[in-house]
Protein backbone atom coordinates (compact mmCIF):
# COMPACT_ATOMS: atom_id res chain seq x y z
CA UNK A 1 0.00 0.00 0.00
CA UNK A 2 3.06 2.52 0.85
CA UNK A 3 4.30 1.32 -2.19
CA UNK A 4 1.68 2.53 -4.27
CA UNK A 5 1.37 5.78 -2.12
CA UNK A 6 4.72 6.82 -3.13
CA UNK A 7 4.03 5.98 -7.07
CA UNK A 8 1.41 8.12 -6.81
CA UNK A 9 3.17 11.28 -5.40
CA UNK A 10 5.93 10.66 -7.55
CA UNK A 11 3.71 10.71 -10.69
CA UNK A 12 1.80 13.86 -9.16
CA UNK A 13 5.39 15.45 -8.55
CA UNK A 14 6.38 14.41 -12.55
CA UNK A 15 3.14 16.11 -13.21
CA UNK A 16 3.26 19.84 -11.51
CA UNK A 17 6.62 19.35 -12.61
CA UNK A 18 5.84 19.29 -16.62
CA UNK A 19 2.98 21.96 -15.92
CA UNK A 20 5.57 24.26 -14.61
CA UNK A 21 7.46 23.81 -17.65
CA UNK A 22 4.61 24.91 -19.87
CA UNK A 23 2.84 26.76 -17.99
CA UNK A 24 4.51 29.77 -19.95
CA UNK A 25 7.60 31.87 -20.53
CA UNK A 26 9.91 33.18 -18.07
CA UNK A 27 11.29 35.58 -20.03
CA UNK A 28 8.46 37.64 -22.16
CA UNK A 29 8.44 41.27 -23.28
CA UNK A 30 7.01 43.44 -26.08
CA UNK A 31 8.99 46.18 -28.29
CA UNK A 32 7.22 48.95 -29.11
CA UNK A 33 8.63 52.41 -30.88
CA UNK A 34 9.13 55.32 -28.50
CA UNK A 35 6.65 57.29 -30.71
CA UNK A 36 4.92 55.85 -32.79
CA UNK A 37 3.77 53.58 -29.96
CA UNK A 38 3.59 50.69 -32.97
CA UNK A 39 4.96 47.41 -32.27
CA UNK A 40 8.32 46.68 -33.95
CA UNK A 41 8.53 43.14 -35.79
CA UNK A 42 11.95 41.43 -36.49
CA UNK A 43 13.82 42.71 -33.72
CA UNK A 44 17.04 40.36 -32.57
CA UNK A 45 16.52 39.51 -28.72
CA UNK A 46 19.53 36.98 -27.52
CA UNK A 47 19.85 36.52 -23.71
CA UNK A 48 23.17 36.86 -21.92
CA UNK A 49 25.92 35.89 -21.42
CA UNK A 50 25.45 33.41 -25.38
CA UNK A 51 22.14 32.45 -23.97
CA UNK A 52 19.44 31.36 -26.59
CA UNK A 53 18.33 33.89 -29.55
CA UNK A 54 15.03 35.13 -30.95
CA UNK A 55 13.35 37.46 -33.25
CA UNK A 56 9.91 39.51 -31.82
CA UNK A 57 7.03 38.43 -34.20
CA UNK A 58 4.56 40.83 -36.11
CA UNK A 59 2.88 42.09 -32.39
CA UNK A 60 6.56 43.02 -31.11
CA UNK A 61 6.11 40.34 -29.05
CA UNK A 62 9.32 37.69 -27.56
CA UNK A 63 9.32 34.86 -25.51
CA UNK A 64 12.28 32.61 -23.73
CA UNK A 65 10.49 29.09 -21.61
CA UNK A 66 12.45 27.57 -18.59
CA UNK A 67 13.59 25.18 -20.41
CA UNK A 68 15.51 27.36 -22.90
CA UNK A 69 16.91 29.29 -20.03
CA UNK A 70 18.14 26.55 -18.19
CA UNK A 71 21.47 27.09 -18.24
CA UNK A 72 21.44 30.63 -18.22
CA UNK A 73 22.96 32.60 -14.66
CA UNK A 74 20.32 34.39 -13.20
CA UNK A 75 20.94 38.24 -12.07
CA UNK A 76 19.10 38.91 -8.82
CA UNK A 77 17.98 42.48 -8.70
CA UNK A 78 15.95 44.12 -5.61
CA UNK A 79 15.46 40.83 -3.90
CA UNK A 80 13.91 39.23 -7.66
CA UNK A 81 15.16 37.11 -10.21
CA UNK A 82 16.01 38.87 -13.53
CA UNK A 83 17.44 37.77 -16.77
CA UNK A 84 19.21 40.14 -18.93
CA UNK A 85 18.83 40.44 -22.20
CA UNK A 86 20.72 42.00 -25.34
CA UNK A 87 18.45 43.97 -28.34
CA UNK A 88 19.36 45.04 -31.66
CA UNK A 89 17.25 46.54 -34.78
CA UNK A 90 19.05 47.54 -37.71
CA UNK A 91 16.78 50.73 -37.55
CA UNK A 92 17.06 51.24 -34.16
CA UNK A 93 19.39 51.91 -30.81
CA UNK A 94 20.85 48.64 -29.24
CA UNK A 95 20.70 48.10 -25.73
CA UNK A 96 20.81 45.93 -23.12
CA UNK A 97 18.54 45.50 -20.15
CA UNK A 98 17.18 43.26 -17.13
CA UNK A 99 13.88 41.70 -17.63
CA UNK A 100 12.09 39.99 -14.23
CA UNK A 101 11.15 36.25 -14.76
CA UNK A 102 7.81 35.94 -15.17
CA UNK A 103 6.73 39.08 -15.49
CA UNK A 104 6.13 40.41 -18.88
CA UNK A 105 7.86 43.63 -19.86
CA UNK A 106 7.28 46.22 -22.42
CA UNK A 107 10.03 47.75 -23.90
CA UNK A 108 10.67 50.96 -25.81
CA UNK A 109 12.96 51.62 -28.34
CA UNK A 110 14.29 54.98 -30.38
CA UNK A 111 15.11 54.91 -34.11
CA UNK A 112 18.61 55.58 -35.00
CA UNK A 113 18.18 58.60 -36.66
CA UNK A 114 15.93 60.65 -34.28
CA UNK A 115 18.44 63.08 -32.24
CA UNK A 116 16.82 62.33 -28.56
CA UNK A 117 18.19 60.15 -25.47
CA UNK A 118 15.94 58.31 -23.07
CA UNK A 119 18.50 56.96 -20.15
CA UNK A 120 18.30 53.43 -18.79
CA UNK A 121 19.84 51.76 -16.35
CA UNK A 122 22.86 49.81 -17.29
CA UNK A 123 22.63 45.99 -17.44
CA UNK A 124 23.25 44.35 -14.66
CA UNK A 125 25.57 40.91 -15.31
CA UNK A 126 26.80 38.26 -12.68
CA UNK A 127 30.83 40.12 -12.94
CA UNK A 128 31.07 42.20 -9.71
CA UNK A 129 29.79 45.50 -11.05
CA UNK A 130 26.06 46.31 -9.41
CA UNK A 131 24.24 48.45 -11.37
CA UNK A 132 21.67 51.47 -10.28
CA UNK A 133 19.80 54.29 -11.43
CA UNK A 134 21.60 57.99 -11.55
CA UNK A 135 19.23 59.15 -9.28
CA UNK A 136 18.97 56.09 -6.90
CA UNK A 137 22.97 57.75 -6.35
CA UNK A 138 21.92 61.63 -6.40
CA UNK A 139 22.72 62.41 -9.61
CA UNK A 140 20.91 65.02 -10.93
CA UNK A 141 19.70 63.12 -13.66
CA UNK A 142 18.33 66.06 -16.05
CA UNK A 143 22.33 67.24 -15.92
CA UNK A 144 22.70 63.56 -17.61
CA UNK A 145 20.45 64.12 -20.05
CA UNK A 146 21.60 67.15 -21.27
CA UNK A 147 25.31 65.32 -21.20
CA UNK A 148 23.14 63.05 -23.46
CA UNK A 149 20.93 64.79 -25.67
CA UNK A 150 24.59 66.04 -26.94
CA UNK A 151 25.88 63.15 -27.66
CA UNK A 152 23.14 61.38 -29.42
CA UNK A 153 23.55 64.99 -31.65
CA UNK A 154 26.91 64.33 -32.38
CA UNK A 155 28.24 67.41 -30.02
CA UNK A 156 30.97 65.13 -29.28
CA UNK A 157 33.16 63.58 -32.43
CA UNK A 158 34.22 59.84 -32.24
CA UNK A 159 32.77 59.51 -28.62
CA UNK A 160 32.85 55.62 -28.51
CA UNK A 161 31.94 54.91 -24.82
CA UNK A 162 31.49 56.23 -21.63
CA UNK A 163 30.85 54.96 -18.26
CA UNK A 164 30.02 56.26 -14.67
CA UNK A 165 30.49 54.47 -11.54
CA UNK A 166 29.51 56.18 -8.34
CA UNK A 167 28.92 55.26 -4.68
CA UNK A 168 29.41 51.95 -5.13
CA UNK A 169 26.59 51.28 -8.88
CA UNK A 170 27.37 51.76 -12.14
CA UNK A 171 24.72 54.50 -13.31
CA UNK A 172 25.20 55.39 -17.10
CA UNK A 173 26.91 53.29 -19.65
CA UNK A 174 26.49 54.17 -23.03
CA UNK A 175 27.78 53.11 -26.54
CA UNK A 176 28.17 55.06 -30.13
CA UNK A 177 28.50 54.55 -33.61
CA UNK A 178 31.78 55.58 -34.59
CA UNK A 179 35.89 54.84 -36.31
CA UNK A 180 37.24 51.44 -35.44
CA UNK A 181 41.11 53.52 -35.93
CA UNK A 182 44.29 52.03 -34.37
CA UNK A 183 47.71 53.56 -34.23
CA UNK A 184 50.38 51.88 -37.29
CA UNK A 185 53.60 51.76 -35.68
CA UNK A 186 55.36 50.29 -38.02
CA UNK A 187 54.70 52.84 -40.60
CA UNK A 188 55.76 55.33 -38.91
CA UNK A 189 53.09 56.19 -36.08
CA UNK A 190 50.11 57.15 -38.11
CA UNK A 191 46.63 56.82 -37.83
CA UNK A 192 45.18 53.27 -39.52
CA UNK A 193 41.69 54.07 -40.85
CA UNK A 194 41.32 51.06 -42.86
CA UNK A 195 38.96 48.94 -40.39
CA UNK A 196 34.89 49.97 -41.24
CA UNK A 197 33.26 51.87 -38.71
CA UNK A 198 31.16 49.88 -35.62
CA UNK A 199 28.32 49.76 -33.08
CA UNK A 200 30.60 50.01 -30.07
CA UNK A 201 29.51 47.44 -27.44
CA UNK A 202 29.90 46.33 -24.14
CA UNK A 203 31.44 43.22 -25.66
CA UNK A 204 33.88 45.13 -28.37
CA UNK A 205 37.35 45.19 -26.81
CA UNK A 206 38.33 48.76 -27.81
CA UNK A 207 42.54 50.40 -28.55
CA UNK A 208 43.34 52.25 -25.33
CA UNK A 209 46.77 53.04 -26.53
CA UNK A 210 49.20 54.65 -23.51
CA UNK A 211 46.42 53.66 -20.74
CA UNK A 212 48.43 50.33 -21.20
CA UNK A 213 51.11 51.51 -19.80
CA UNK A 214 49.21 51.96 -16.68
CA UNK A 215 48.42 48.33 -17.02
CA UNK A 216 51.92 47.38 -17.00
CA UNK A 217 52.53 50.07 -13.65
CA UNK A 218 50.00 47.90 -12.46
CA UNK A 219 51.67 44.69 -13.45
CA UNK A 220 54.82 45.80 -11.98
CA UNK A 221 53.82 46.72 -8.85
CA UNK A 222 51.85 43.23 -7.96
CA UNK A 223 55.35 41.95 -9.18
CA UNK A 224 57.98 43.67 -6.75
CA UNK A 225 55.66 43.02 -4.14
CA UNK A 226 55.51 39.17 -4.20
CA UNK A 227 59.34 39.28 -4.92
CA UNK A 228 59.82 41.60 -1.66
CA UNK A 229 61.41 44.07 -4.05
CA UNK A 230 61.23 48.06 -3.89
CA UNK A 231 61.28 51.03 -6.61
CA UNK A 232 64.98 50.99 -5.95
CA UNK A 233 65.30 47.92 -7.00
CA UNK A 234 68.16 48.31 -9.93
CA UNK A 235 66.85 47.41 -13.90
CA UNK A 236 70.38 45.58 -14.48
CA UNK A 237 69.67 42.80 -12.34
CA UNK A 238 67.14 41.68 -14.09
CA UNK A 239 67.98 42.09 -17.71
CA UNK A 240 71.44 39.54 -17.66
CA UNK A 241 71.45 39.56 -21.36
CA UNK A 242 72.04 43.07 -21.75
CA UNK A 243 74.95 43.60 -19.23
CA UNK A 244 76.91 45.00 -21.40
CA UNK A 245 74.82 48.43 -21.55
CA UNK A 246 74.90 48.97 -17.38
CA UNK A 247 79.01 48.85 -17.45
CA UNK A 248 78.88 52.88 -16.92
CA UNK A 249 77.71 54.85 -14.27
CA UNK A 250 75.01 56.60 -15.45
CA UNK A 251 73.26 53.15 -16.74
CA UNK A 252 74.16 51.59 -13.56
CA UNK A 253 72.25 53.34 -11.33
CA UNK A 254 68.59 53.06 -13.81
CA UNK A 255 65.94 51.97 -11.15
CA UNK A 256 62.40 51.01 -11.29
CA UNK A 257 61.70 54.16 -9.86
CA UNK A 258 63.27 55.83 -12.61
CA UNK A 259 61.89 54.10 -15.69
CA UNK A 260 57.99 54.10 -13.59
CA UNK A 261 58.56 57.82 -13.74
CA UNK A 262 60.20 58.60 -17.09
CA UNK A 263 62.83 60.08 -15.12
CA UNK A 264 66.15 57.27 -16.55
CA UNK A 265 68.26 59.36 -18.05
CA UNK A 266 68.02 58.10 -21.85
CA UNK A 267 68.42 60.59 -24.07
CA UNK A 268 65.01 60.40 -26.04
CA UNK A 269 62.30 62.61 -27.77
CA UNK A 270 59.22 61.11 -28.96
CA UNK A 271 57.18 63.64 -29.10
CA UNK A 272 58.81 66.47 -31.12
CA UNK A 273 61.29 64.21 -33.12
CA UNK A 274 61.13 60.86 -34.65
CA UNK A 275 62.44 58.24 -31.76
CA UNK A 276 59.06 56.40 -31.26
CA UNK A 277 59.56 55.66 -34.93
CA UNK A 278 62.98 54.71 -34.79
CA UNK A 279 61.85 52.24 -31.94
CA UNK A 280 59.25 50.58 -33.58
CA UNK A 281 62.01 50.02 -36.86
CA UNK A 282 64.30 48.09 -34.47
CA UNK A 283 63.84 44.64 -33.67
CA UNK A 284 64.59 44.73 -30.18
CA UNK A 285 63.02 47.85 -27.63
CA UNK A 286 65.59 47.24 -24.96
CA UNK A 287 68.47 47.16 -27.17
CA UNK A 288 67.31 50.32 -28.55
CA UNK A 289 66.80 52.22 -26.05
CA UNK A 290 69.55 50.81 -23.27
CA UNK A 291 72.37 51.69 -26.44
CA UNK A 292 71.05 55.63 -25.89
CA UNK A 293 73.72 58.24 -23.86
CA UNK A 294 72.38 58.34 -20.22
CA UNK A 295 72.85 61.74 -18.98
CA UNK A 296 72.37 60.77 -15.29
CA UNK A 297 69.13 59.32 -13.34
CA UNK A 298 67.11 62.20 -12.43
CA UNK A 299 68.19 64.60 -15.02
CA UNK A 300 65.34 65.12 -16.80
CA UNK A 301 61.72 63.73 -17.15
CA UNK A 302 60.96 62.57 -20.87
CA UNK A 303 58.15 60.86 -21.68
CA UNK A 304 59.72 57.27 -23.17
CA UNK A 305 57.92 54.69 -24.86
CA UNK A 306 60.64 52.60 -24.50
CA UNK A 307 61.00 52.09 -20.92
CA UNK A 308 57.53 49.78 -19.82
CA UNK A 309 58.79 47.55 -22.81
CA UNK A 310 62.00 47.28 -20.96
CA UNK A 311 60.03 46.32 -17.77
CA UNK A 312 58.20 43.92 -19.30
CA UNK A 313 61.70 42.18 -19.96
CA UNK A 314 62.67 42.55 -16.56
CA UNK A 315 59.71 41.25 -15.00
CA UNK A 316 59.81 38.18 -17.59
CA UNK A 317 62.92 37.24 -15.67
CA UNK A 318 61.27 38.33 -12.03
CA UNK A 319 58.03 35.76 -11.95
CA UNK A 320 57.17 32.42 -12.22
CA UNK A 321 56.80 30.96 -16.20
CA UNK A 322 56.49 33.77 -18.54
CA UNK A 323 55.20 37.22 -18.34
CA UNK A 324 52.37 36.96 -20.60
CA UNK A 325 50.72 34.12 -18.66
CA UNK A 326 51.91 35.73 -15.55
CA UNK A 327 50.27 38.27 -15.75
CA UNK A 328 47.01 36.97 -16.77
CA UNK A 329 46.71 34.47 -13.77
CA UNK A 330 48.18 37.37 -10.93
CA UNK A 331 45.67 40.51 -12.30
CA UNK A 332 43.75 39.99 -15.48
CA UNK A 333 41.88 36.94 -14.72
CA UNK A 334 41.51 37.69 -10.98
CA UNK A 335 39.06 40.61 -12.37
CA UNK A 336 37.55 38.28 -14.41
CA UNK A 337 38.82 39.92 -17.44
CA UNK A 338 39.52 37.48 -20.67
CA UNK A 339 38.29 39.34 -23.31
CA UNK A 340 41.11 41.16 -24.46
CA UNK A 341 44.14 41.45 -26.85
CA UNK A 342 47.79 42.44 -25.77
CA UNK A 343 49.96 42.99 -28.80
CA UNK A 344 53.80 42.20 -28.77
CA UNK A 345 56.87 43.95 -29.41
CA UNK A 346 58.90 42.76 -32.26
CA UNK A 347 60.76 40.45 -30.52
CA UNK A 348 57.49 38.51 -29.29
CA UNK A 349 58.08 40.02 -25.52
CA UNK A 350 54.09 41.71 -24.75
CA UNK A 351 53.91 45.54 -25.50
CA UNK A 352 54.14 47.89 -22.48
CA UNK A 353 53.12 51.01 -23.74
CA UNK A 354 50.34 50.63 -25.98
CA UNK A 355 48.88 47.56 -27.79
CA UNK A 356 46.48 46.71 -25.54
CA UNK A 357 42.64 46.03 -26.20
CA UNK A 358 40.27 45.53 -24.11
CA UNK A 359 36.49 46.34 -22.98
CA UNK A 360 35.21 49.70 -21.08
CA UNK A 361 33.44 47.35 -18.95
CA UNK A 362 36.57 45.74 -17.70
CA UNK A 363 38.76 49.20 -17.99
CA UNK A 364 36.15 50.23 -15.44
CA UNK A 365 36.71 46.87 -13.17
CA UNK A 366 40.58 48.44 -13.40
CA UNK A 367 39.81 51.59 -12.13
CA UNK A 368 37.21 49.98 -9.25
CA UNK A 369 40.10 48.24 -7.86
CA UNK A 370 42.10 51.26 -7.62
CA UNK A 371 39.14 53.21 -6.39
CA UNK A 372 39.42 50.42 -3.04
CA UNK A 373 42.56 50.64 -2.69
CA UNK A 374 43.63 47.16 -5.00
CA UNK A 375 40.99 45.54 -3.81
CA UNK A 376 38.40 43.53 -6.06
CA UNK A 377 35.78 41.94 -4.59
CA UNK A 378 37.48 41.68 -1.35
CA UNK A 379 40.69 40.58 -2.76
CA UNK A 380 43.67 42.39 -2.60
CA UNK A 381 44.50 42.07 -6.29
CA UNK A 382 46.80 45.23 -6.29
CA UNK A 383 49.02 45.87 -3.53
CA UNK A 384 47.70 48.89 -1.34
CA UNK A 385 50.66 50.35 -0.75
CA UNK A 386 51.09 50.50 -4.77
CA UNK A 387 47.87 52.02 -5.52
CA UNK A 388 48.84 55.00 -2.42
CA UNK A 389 52.01 55.53 -4.49
CA UNK A 390 50.72 55.68 -7.56
CA UNK A 391 48.29 58.24 -6.15
CA UNK A 392 51.15 60.48 -5.37
CA UNK A 393 52.94 63.06 -7.43
CA UNK A 394 56.25 61.73 -8.73
CA UNK A 395 57.52 64.27 -11.16
CA UNK A 396 55.60 67.94 -11.83
CA UNK A 397 55.80 68.05 -15.99
CA UNK A 398 54.50 71.11 -18.29
CA UNK A 399 52.29 68.19 -19.15
CA UNK A 400 50.68 67.99 -16.23
CA UNK A 401 51.88 65.84 -12.65
CA UNK A 402 53.07 62.52 -13.45
CA UNK A 403 52.91 59.06 -11.02
CA UNK A 404 53.99 55.31 -11.83
CA UNK A 405 52.36 55.78 -15.49
CA UNK A 406 49.44 57.64 -14.52
CA UNK A 407 48.78 61.16 -14.46
CA UNK A 408 47.33 63.10 -11.69
CA UNK A 409 44.96 65.97 -12.35
CA UNK A 410 42.48 68.49 -11.40
CA UNK A 411 38.55 69.45 -12.70
CA UNK A 412 36.69 71.80 -10.90
CA UNK A 413 38.88 71.73 -8.21
CA UNK A 414 38.56 67.92 -7.69
CA UNK A 415 41.66 65.84 -8.28
CA UNK A 416 41.69 62.41 -9.65
CA UNK A 417 44.19 59.77 -10.82
CA UNK A 418 43.98 59.26 -14.56
CA UNK A 419 45.24 56.12 -17.00
CA UNK A 420 45.64 58.42 -20.39
CA UNK A 421 45.42 56.99 -23.92
CA UNK A 422 45.88 58.54 -27.13
CA UNK A 423 43.22 59.55 -29.10
CA UNK A 424 41.20 60.20 -26.10
CA UNK A 425 40.81 56.89 -24.06
CA UNK A 426 40.52 57.18 -20.43
CA UNK A 427 40.45 55.65 -16.64
CA UNK A 428 39.98 58.40 -14.34
CA UNK A 429 39.59 57.63 -10.97
CA UNK A 430 37.81 60.26 -8.35
CA UNK A 431 38.77 58.96 -4.72
CA UNK A 432 36.99 61.95 -2.98
CA UNK A 433 33.88 61.39 -5.24
CA UNK A 434 33.71 57.59 -4.74
CA UNK A 435 33.61 57.65 -8.56
CA UNK A 436 35.23 56.30 -11.50
CA UNK A 437 34.61 57.46 -15.16
CA UNK A 438 35.62 55.44 -18.16
CA UNK A 439 36.02 57.09 -21.78
CA UNK A 440 36.78 55.74 -24.77
CA UNK A 441 37.38 57.81 -28.31
CA UNK A 442 38.69 57.31 -31.48
CA UNK A 443 40.97 60.62 -32.08
CA UNK A 444 43.97 58.93 -32.86
CA UNK A 445 47.04 61.70 -33.42
CA UNK A 446 44.51 64.72 -32.70
CA UNK A 447 45.75 65.99 -29.54
CA UNK A 448 44.54 68.08 -27.97
CA UNK A 449 41.00 67.80 -29.78
CA UNK A 450 40.46 64.62 -27.50
CA UNK A 451 41.59 66.13 -24.35
CA UNK A 452 39.37 69.05 -24.91
CA UNK A 453 36.45 66.64 -25.46
CA UNK A 454 36.48 64.69 -22.75
CA UNK A 455 37.74 67.64 -20.16
CA UNK A 456 34.12 68.81 -21.10
CA UNK A 457 31.95 65.94 -20.65
CA UNK A 458 33.44 65.66 -17.43
CA UNK A 459 33.47 69.29 -15.91
CA UNK A 460 30.17 70.55 -17.78
CA UNK A 461 28.25 68.13 -16.83
CA UNK A 462 29.17 64.31 -14.66
CA UNK A 463 30.66 66.87 -11.59
CA UNK A 464 28.35 68.94 -11.93
CA UNK A 465 25.66 66.30 -11.88
CA UNK A 466 26.88 65.34 -8.51
CA UNK A 467 26.85 68.40 -6.70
Amino acid sequence: MNMRIATALLILCLIVSCKEDVSGPKLSGTLIDTYSKEPIPNVHIQVLEDGPETTTDSDGKFAFSSGELADIEEVTIGGAQHGAISIAHENFRPFETNIEFGKPTEIQLIEKELPVYSYHVPVQLNDGITTASVTEIGMDRQVIQNLMDGAVQDKYRQLHSLLVYKDGSLVLEEYFFGNNDTINFENNVTVDDRPAPIQWSRTTPHYVASVNKALTSTLVGIALDQNNLTTSEKIANHLPSYSAHFEDEQSAAVDFESYLTMTAGYQWDEWASNDLSLLWKSDDFAKFVLSRTNMGVGSEWRYNSALPNVLLKTMDNMVEGDVRSWAHTNFYAKLGITNYRWGAQPDGYPEGAARMFITPRDMLKIGITYLNNGQWQGEQVVPASWVEECMNVKQTTESGDYSYYFWLRELNGVTYLSADGDGGNYINVFPEENMVIVITQGLYLKWPSYVVQADQIMRDYILPSIE
